[in-house]
């Protein structure tokens, strides 16, 4: 009896030393103060100077449906190679339907490559067989981008967060959408959200096209020692389950092809579809672990520098910090008009995030930024910006402190007026949907003035978990 005792007081003692490694790595080192380096990256200046992409032409993916039909497209199209880069895949007829596309290819030739996060990839349980038909098919790898280490606590928060798919070296998708019926859907499903992508098409593959570069920053995520191959070698029992999903994925892609089901018959062209754009340029974070020189915060700062007149904001989260604050100029241009879009308390499906956006609320507003939060339906998880109606900025970026300093992330800048043109009035059409918080430093409405469609508990919860995101906020 008190050998037992003495093994479960070891025991708890252990994961005592353990636990309390873990908050000190994953979570207490992040706390530690970051020094603002004004050199630390290149300027978004030499960025443009780098970068020609004179003859890259460009489509604003705003609806669901139709980004997953130009995915679809793509990958029907590709001669020679595929490139994925996702946060995570998740489930539905769209997903089925683009694994199924994506092994045809692989079947006639085409070497695919998919990189997914290595904790939010979203392939396990049921799904787990899905990795083992990507994995035992010949022409297709599959990695893992920093996949879970229960002993090196402090890469959890190293998280993969790029959505990217290119073909070949003449089409590229890159925006906030994974794969999965959440975002594709035709028919919307309670968790669906409204997201936002941009096709690049370079007909001419030329080598100063902005694919260049995404397919040089793939590489490199592919190549890096944080990626690591899951399957090495596949037992006959896995190798056994990946062919069964792969002909049943395949079999349905084929049939819904032969009814001419319209997400796999695309009928569109890229030619006649995309806009063509002065220049367009690729900012990526580096591939680092704790906090991250902040690349792309940087560059969309000195963007904002340089705005004369106008910039519009949308984010799903909003959650500034000292950290991030550091990279702001100190004095505000008083003749820039600055709109941002968020999601509402009613909207919201990241409780978290959006207790930390509550708790930084007046902040925003005494910014003097004209504040609109999304009402629904559904939520809004677009990424993007407008400077004076002319240059766009759309990606996988959140303005939190998880995107600036934690998360790989990139976007594409794009200096076309018809591209900003529309791009404004996809942010305008959620407008409509959207309270007007604020402007000019006052709130127009107080957030808890808002007509009572919010549940009660979810008010109260958010309300009272909006006071404690000093616990987490470099964290979201």
């Amino acid at each position: 009896m008190m050998k037992a005792k003495s093994i479960v007081k070891g025991l708890a003692f252990v994961l005592f030393l353990y636990v309390t490694y873990a908050v000190v790595t994953a979570v207490a080192l992040f706390y530690l103060p970051i020094e603002k380096m004004d050199e630390a990256s290149r300027s978004t200046a030499q960025v443009w100077k780098d970068q020609h992409s004179k003859d890259d032409r460009v489509l604003l993916l705003e609806d669901g449906y139709n980004s997953g039909i130009a995915r679809i497209k793509m990958i029907q199209e590709a001669r020679n190679s595929i490139d994925i880069a996702y946060y995570s895949i998740g489930k539905g007829e769209s997903t089925d339907f683009v694994l199924g596309a994506l092994f045809q290819a692989a079947d006639r030739g085409v070497r695919v490559r998919v990189l997914l996060d290595g904790i939010c990839h979203n392939l396990r349980g049921k799904r787990s067989d899905v990795r083992y038909a990507l994995a035992s098919h010949p022409n297709i790898q599959l990695k893992y981008y920093e996949p879970f280490t229960l002993l090196k606590p402090w890469t959890w928060n190293n998280r993969l967060h790029d959505k990217i798919m290119m073909a070949d070296e003449d089409l590229a998708i890159i925006g906030g959408r994974n794969i999965g019926d959440k975002y594709l859907a035709k028919t919307p499903s309670d968790d669906f959200v409204y997201d936002r992508d941009t096709i690049v098409f370079n007909e001419t593959q030329r080598k100063d096209s902005v694919i260049i570069p995404m397919k040089n920053y793939m590489n490199e995520l592919w190549k890096h020692p944080y990626t690591k191959t899951i399957f090495q070698n596949l037992s006959k029992s896995e190798q056994e389950k990946g062919e069964r999903v792969r002909d049943r994925l395949k079999d349905k892609y084929q049939k819904a092809k032969e009814i001419q089901n319209e997400f796999v018959s695309p009928l569109f062209q890229w030619k006649t579809s995309t806009v063509p754009a002065h220049k367009v340029a690729f900012i990526h974070n580096p591939i680092e672990r704790f906090h991250k020189t902040p690349v792309v915060w940087e560059s969309l700062i000195s963007l904002g520098k340089q705005a004369h007149t106008s910039m519009v904001i949308q984010s799903p989260y909003i959650v500034p910090t000292k950290n991030m604050e550091k990279y702001l100029p100190r004095k505000r241009n008083e003749k820039l008009e600055t709109t941002v879009l968020t999601n509402s308390l009613i909207s919201t499906p990241n409780a978290l995030a959006f207790a930390g956006y509550m708790a930084s609320r007046d902040h925003i507003v005494q910014t003097g930024s004209t504040l609109y939060e999304y009402g629904g339906p559904h939520s809004i998880h677009g990424k993007s910006i407008v400077y004076d109606q002319s240059l766009s900025v759309v990606g996988s970026f959140n303005i939190d402190s998880r995107s600036v300093f934690l998360n790989t992330e990139s976007v594409l800048i794009i200096d076309s007026e018809s591209f900003a043109s529309e791009l404004t009035k996809a942010i305008d059409d959620k407008v409509e949907h959207s309270a007007l918080i604020a402007k000019d430093q006052q709130y127009v409405r107080k957030p808890y003035e808002e007509k009572q469609k919010a549940p009660f508990l979810k008010s109260t919860f958010l309300r009272i978990l909006s006071k404690m995101t000093v616990l987490w906020k470099e964290l979201i």
